[in-house]
């Protein structure tokens, strides 16, 4: 049966006037009638007949309002609920690794909360691509596109970061100071599974890259794991400097081999296919675009001055 004619119903019952339903109801008193007509044909009995003074509901008609009307309110109220959080943003559901969720995604995300009223949000630690037919999901992060095959989701290219080389103090008394690829022969190494070599680029000198061969004391993922043994003073390790910021301002991590970068790492989205994204989806993704746009031109400008990128 139509909802429509049950909404009829109720409009008529709480006026007991067909003119007064179809005003309510923005159609024609006629329609209304009809309308009501075929829902008791539908249901075999007669919810409202003639009275003395117009209309009035039959014990039948009586008991369906007292059914139907609470629950129609109820519809009512969840749909507008549904737009309200809709227009105010909805819940925002990002999945990305721990690093790319605490150096890139939670700065975006606090921005948005201060300025976006009612705006909620669902992170979560994921390194695997999510199944988008089940998974709550609006967006899923990586920096390894060769993980991310095609599918029945659409990839965009975020952009680039800095990626660089660091240790703690500790490992630094030990070993001294490790300004060259030759300083890092017998220094314990942390790199992730698969990783076999650094790349290493001499910053604003046009001399082709170094390899670096890698023979690691211990091979972790995600990121943090790595940056633990890091500041433990077990190994240097290859992390983007955004990353590592909050360790270098602590003291925890300095950055090591200053006058190299490794090639950059780049930011990947995986977004389901959908006609139309969600206005917070696309609010987000341009936040984030630009943020990682504005910290590579800072990270090149810091970088052109080895002495301020060892800092």
């Amino acid at each position: 049966m139509s909802r429509s004619e049950y909404s009829v119903f109720v409009a008529v019952a709480d006026s007991l006037n067909y003119t007064h339903a179809g005003k309510r109801l923005g159609i024609h008193a006629s329609s209304v009638s009809r309308s009501l007509e075929r829902l008791e044909d539908r249901l075999g009995v007669a919810l409202i007949e003639p009275a003395s003074e117009g209309l009035r509901l039959t014990e039948a008609g009586e008991r369906l309002s007292h059914f139907l009307t609470p629950l129609l309110d109820t519809l009512e109220e969840g749909v507008r609920a549904i737009c309200r959080e809709e227009q105010n943003g909805g819940v925002l559901r990002v999945l990305a690794p721990p690093e790319i969720l605490t150096g890139w995604v939670n700065p975006v995300i606090r921005a948005m909360l201060q300025e976006t009223s009612g705006l909620k949000v669902s992170l979560e630690a994921s390194v695997g691509l999510p199944d988008f037919r089940r998974a709550e999901a609006d967006i899923f992060l990586s920096h390894r596109r060769e993980e991310m095959q095609e599918g029945a989701y659409r990839i965009r290219r975020i952009g680039s970061y800095e990626v660089g080389l660091f240790a703690a103090p500790s490992l630094l008394e030990r070993t001294g100071p490790l300004l060259s690829p030759d300083d890092l022969h017998g220094v314990p190494c942390l790199a992730r599974p698969g990783e076999t070599q650094w790349m290493l680029c001499p910053i604003g000198d046009d001399i082709a890259p170094t390899s670096f061969a890698l023979e690691a004391s211990v091979v972790a993922t995600p990121a943090p794991v790595r940056l633990d043994f890091a500041c433990a003073g077990s190994g240097v390790t290859a992390a983007s400097l955004e990353t590592c910021a909050p360790f270098l301002a602590s003291g925890a991590l300095e950055r090591v081999l200053p006058g190299y970068r490794l090639p950059p790492g780049v930011i990947y989205a995986a977004q389901p296919e959908r006609h139309q994204p969600r206005r917070v989806v696309a609010e987000f993704l341009s936040r984030l675009v630009e943020r990682v746009r504005q910290n590579g031109a800072k990270q090149r400008e810091i970088s052109a001055n080895p002495e301020d990128a060892a800092r």
